[in-house]
């Protein structure tokens, strides 16, 4: 009998929770067949067996947490021991998949992260599909059990739903089960979800940011004329060149911060409360708040000081795809040394992000709205309509004060208000 044990998910991670089995107790499998998903800080890696043979025991659940090294899956071997893969070769094949060296053993058993949802089920068993599809699936009348979705494993998508509208797919009347028939809306008062996965990883990392950061936020306001005009010729540009690339406001907002932190190192910081030390970082990683069907993940742009508004551009792009599609690996998902949330895409003012722990601050930028400001022309105060954006940071009172955050949100303004202050290409 052998016993499988979790391998090394990457460096310090010294845990990972079960996701989805992809096996099953009983069945036979082949060397280098996936095994189960683990998820560690919010990237889901795939994890293949070493050997071939019989599952006979599988030692954890879904939503448990595994320790690494831990036995995860007892295998009855059948005939001759199964070779392991060679690790010079698997190291190849994971190399050319995620166009990065692999520098440690767990990337031998690493797999492109997938989407956190359980294993695709049948029959009675739930469909994979997300809360907000699941809602509106119940308003259309659609059944998401006779649907086929064009997600991954089969996850019914919101795409799927308006096609299914448009084809005037319905759900025909639900069976209770074991009593009488009940209609729809009394059948989908109540859904259980399980509280696992990335959920649940968010919740942790909230919870330990509110409980242990000393949270305060101060806002500020910018009149982004200068930076939409810059913004029209950076993208003309682009596509006179044949670039393809077109730049949104986030990426002028990050060279302003970049200049800012810059200004005020102590915002770009952590502490490490085990030697009592703040640890100011010299190098500025900035996460990207990504909305995704799995939940809210943080994608990572790395050194945002050396790249200009294009290259920064493409990569929010490039990691914002991974994340969605469910391909982000644990470099694109962690290392951030300051995040930016930015509702204002969706609409909204205002509002109190919370802290990307270990992290010291978070930034807020949000809708862009036409308000009436006083600005002097011709040397006269007059009342003109301007394209405001309010801005934000959140910071840990432990180790910013008040001052610092508002000299600095003043200064990130100022440049913002004018561009031609920094230089962008």
């Amino acid at each position: 009998m052998f016993t499988f044990k979790l391998p090394e998910l990457g460096e310090g991670l010294s845990e990972g929770e079960i996701v989805g089995w992809k096996v099953k107790e009983g069945e036979t499998i082949k060397a280098d067949q996936p095994l189960v998903e683990v998820m560690t800080d919010k990237a889901t890696i795939e994890v293949p067996s070493t050997r071939a043979g019989v599952v006979k025991k599988l030692y954890y659940k879904v939503g448990d947490v595994a320790k690494v090294h831990g036995p995860l899956v007892d295998i009855e071997e059948s005939g001759a021991v199964a070779a392991v893969p060679d690790r010079a070769a698997a190291s190849e094949k994971l190399e050319a998949t995620s166009g990065r060296p692999v520098t440690s053993a767990s990337a031998q058993v690493a797999r492109a992260p997938t989407p956190l949802a359980a294993p695709a089920t049948t029959g009675t068993e739930k469909v994979l599909a997300s809360p907000a599809v699941r809602k509106m699936a119940r308003e259309m009348g659609v059944d998401l059990a006779v649907l086929p979705g064009s997600g991954d494993r089969g996850r019914v998508l919101r795409d799927d739903l308006q096609n299914a509208g448009a084809t005037g797919a319905r759900v025909s009347a639900m069976p209770s089960r074991g009593g009488p028939q009940r209609n729809e809306a009394q059948y989908s008062e109540e859904e259980r979800i399980p509280f696992i996965g990335i959920r649940r990883k968010i919740a942790e990392a909230l919870s330990k940011s509110m409980y242990t950061a000393v949270h305060f936020t101060h806002n500020d306001e910018a009149d982004f004329t200068e930076v939409m005009k810059l913004r029209e010729e950076a993208n003309a540009w682009s596509e006179k060149k044949g670039d393809g690339t077109r730049v949104s406001y986030l990426p002028f907002y990050i060279k302003a911060a970049v200049a800012g932190l810059k200004k005020f190192p102590i915002l770009n910081s952590t502490l490490d409360e085990k030697t009592n030390e703040v640890v100011i970082k010299h190098y500025y990683h900035f996460g990207i708040s990504i909305q995704t069907d799995a939940g809210l993940m943080v994608g990572v742009v790395r050194d945002c000081d050396r790249k200009d508004i294009f290259q920064i551009a493409r990569d929010i792009k490039d990691v914002a795809d991974r994340a969605r599609k469910g391909k982000a690996s644990v470099q694109d998902l962690t290392g951030s040394t300051i995040t930016i949330t930015n509702p204002g895409n969706i609409g909204g003012l205002h509002s109190t992000p919370v802290i990307n722990f270990p992290e010291v601050c978070i930034l807020g930028m949000y809708q862009i709205k036409k308000r009436p400001v006083v600005r002097e022309v011709n040397g006269e105060d007059q009342i003109v309509a301007r394209p405001m954006m309010y801005l934000n940071i959140t910071c840990d009172h432990r180790i910013v004060d008040g001052a610092v955050a508002a000299e600095f949100m003043r200064l990130v303004c100022d440049y913002i208000e004018n561009p031609a202050r920094m230089a962008f290409f």
